[in-house]
């Protein structure tokens, strides 16, 4: 019987961001103003969730989105095969991913998450279903983390919803996923924000922007 360590950080925790962008992302959610909402979207089995509850200001709240659809078995055996290649000596990851095989994506991510030791302060809602869904009811975050469906329709019109949203950050900026590469260029283009992205040798996808606030005095 496998008995796993204790999750110390978001790299105990199962995914396929690497290194440099977990750490960004920290570092991005560290600056933001105390008591700020901010959204997921897309979760995967929790390593972005572990590192924003890291790195979120006093007073905030968090809001994740996943439509926990990753249980076709043909899927679940390539990403634990994927998975197990990169971690196969951590413990709390091997873990994690056979409780993925036996009970699916939402109860793997719960089982990291819920040990976090600002779980309860901070989480307020994990919605399951599509960021759209989320985003038809309630657009009004201090913060969006975009990284779920990665089309170039999906991206756009998660972009377009979030056009007034100060801080926008996200996954997935690279050539590899063309699409939401292009709604990203699209919206940085129509909205005149300054586009932060990691380097595409860097395997990372991590990109940012902050809407400059304007003069009201013209």
């Amino acid at each position: 019987m496998l008995i796993p360590k204790q999750i110390t950080n978001s790299l105990d925790v199962a995914g396929f961001n690497n290194k440099q962008h977990v750490q960004n992302l920290g570092k991005f959610i560290s600056k933001l103003p105390s008591g700020s909402r901010v959204l997921e979207i897309g979760v995967g089995w929790g390593r972005t969730t572990w590192e924003i509850m890291d790195n979120l200001p006093e007073g905030s709240q968090l809001e994740s989105c996943d439509t926990f659809a990753m249980n076709n078995p043909q899927l679940v055996n390539h990403h634990i095969t994927n998975v197990s290649k990169k971690h196969s000596n951590n413990s709390a990851i091997m873990y994690q991913m056979n409780e993925y095989k036996q009970k699916g994506q939402r109860a793997a991510f719960d089982l990291a998450v819920k040990q976090h030791k600002h779980y309860r302060k901070f989480m307020k809602k994990v919605h399951h279903c599509t960021s759209l869904e989320v985003l038809k009811n309630d657009v009004a975050w201090d913060c969006v983390y975009i990284d779920g469906l990665h089309t170039y329709d999906n991206v756009s019109k998660e972009l377009k919803l979030l056009e007034n949203v100060k801080y926008l950050c996200g996954d997935d900026y690279h050539p590899f996923h063309e699409g939401c590469k292009r709604a990203v260029d699209e919206f940085i283009e129509r909205t005149g924000r300054q586009l932060i992205h990691d380097t595409f040798e860097s395997g990372s996808g991590f990109w940012y922007c902050i809407k400059e606030e304007t003069d009201s005095n013209g």
